[in-house]
């Protein structure tokens, strides 16, 4: 990865690894009660405010990340949302939608995670011949890879105890703390 010093602003779904980041004027404006906001030293914000709609974007001050070849632009894909994402899931094909988002949700801590906002990984990918995450371009892609890496394989049953089965996550609660997300939704 090269890293090339700028200051820069940009969207979520913005952020590739070839193209430089144009910077708009701000970050987010995060007003409360309306939003709940969370900034740290990045100063990213992110803004939720409905449970349909999350947006998040940041500030990076340092680092632009140089774009792989064969992904399309930036700029004609969706920013991550619910709406969005939920859309993406059926796109793929992805059965089960709602444990899917779920996933996500757990996975990223609600799309705050490092892996998620540097990576562009939403399910927490591994390479199983590194153990390092997968990274994407864009969030997008990750969903595809949800299905070309881990739904592909499933052939009926219960989802959740599917998941259960394959060792989806290390923790022996994962499943659990799905359903809890997937009640909040």
């Amino acid at each position: 990865m090269i890293a090339v010093p700028s200051v820069s602003m940009a969207q979520f779904h913005t952020i590739t690894k070839e193209t430089p980041i144009e910077a708009p004027p701000a970050v987010v404006n995060i007003k409360e009660p309306e939003n709940v906001g969370y900034t740290e030293n990045r100063e990213w914000a992110m803004s939720v405010k409905n449970p349909d709609s999350i947006q998040i974007a940041f500030r990076n001050a340092g680092m632009v990340r140089k774009s792989r070849e064969g992904v399309a632009a930036a700029g004609n894909l969706p920013p991550l949302t619910i709406p969005n994402l939920i859309a993406e899931i059926e796109k793929n094909g992805i059965k089960y939608p709602k444990i899917v988002l779920a996933q996500a949700i757990l996975e990223t801590g609600w799309f705050k995670s490092p892996v998620c906002r540097n990576k562009h990984n939403l399910f927490g990918l591994t390479n199983p011949r590194t153990g390092k995450y997968y990274e994407f371009n864009h969030w997008t892609e990750s969903v595809k890879a949800y299905y070309t890496k881990v739904q592909y394989r499933y052939k009926g049953g219960n989802y959740l105890l599917w998941l259960k089965k394959i060792g989806y996550a290390e923790d022996p609660g994962y499943i659990r703390a799905v359903i809890k997300v997937l009640r909040q939704l």
